[in-house]
């Protein structure tokens, strides 16, 4: 996927200015920024649900402007189907696509720990068992570019890192097309091979930052002296402390 010469407004607002980014195949790429700096805006951009000001937007090549259902997306709260069960909630995608095959949805919630819960209600669910069935209606959809919207932000602390680990196994074992954004540079830093870095309104990229860290990702990583250098650096582009 690739962004280019991006800009949009509402009206006499500008949101987005100049935006370059792009995913390459099997990359996980996360955005951070202030709050109210246009990073789910450019999500609605990237799935056809607004069109443009001016710029390109190419997935798989081909021009994806004001195009939908090209990309999976997973939204900061499940949204999850309450009269659904977990099975159907996780085939919805598929099913809209006129795919009604079962088997994948059960196969997929044996291999993240749901098994048992394929007949249950998204009210029998705590959070992040939710946060795992929206991940997955994402997963098994054809398209290859995941956009994953503040996936954990409503979590607490210690469900935010269980998921972290979990999503970190689920990604290297299927190497997904990831583009994910977040407040949390720690969480960024952790899942991300790059990572962008978005200005107040209108959003601006004023870092494209390589995270250096190999695969597989564990969570001691942390503790490396090279990523506390990182996360200082994040912390003073968004605060605006001179480097």
């Amino acid at each position: 996927m690739r962004v280019a010469g991006l800009n949009h407004s509402f009206k006499d607002l500008e949101v987005l200015k100049n935006i370059d980014i792009s995913v390459e195949q099997g990359e996980f790429v996360s955005i951070i920024g202030p709050s109210g700096s246009g990073k789910s805006t450019l999500f609605h951009l990237i799935g056809g649900l607004l069109t443009p000001t001016s710029g390109t937007i190419e997935i798989n090549g081909a021009d994806a402007v004001g195009r939908r259902g090209l990309i999976g997306y997973m939204p900061q709260a499940p949204a999850l189907m309450p009269w659904r069960t977990i099975e159907a909630n996780v085939i919805l995608a598929r099913e809209i696509a006129g795919k009604k095959d079962r088997k994948i949805a059960r196969e997929w919630l044996a291999k993240v720990g749901l098994d048992g819960f394929a007949r249950s209600y998204p009210h029998q669910l705590s959070g992040g068992m939710q946060q795992r069935v929206a991940f997955l209606r994402a997963l098994i959809s054809d398209q290859e570019l995941l956009c994953l919207d503040e996936p954990f932000s409503a979590l607490d602390a210690m469900t935010r890192a269980d998921m972290h680990r979990w999503l970190l196994d689920i990604w290297e074992a299927n190497r997904r097309s990831v583009l994910f954004v977040t407040h949390n540079i720690e969480e960024a830093l952790l899942l991300s091979d790059t990572v962008y870095v978005f200005s107040h309104r209108p959003a601006t990229v004023l870092e494209k930052i390589t995270v250096p860290f190999g695969r597989p990702r564990r969570a001691e990583v942390v503790d490396d002296p090279e990523f506390v250098k990182l996360r200082r650096r994040l912390t003073d582009l968004l605060t605006g402390v001179p480097s």
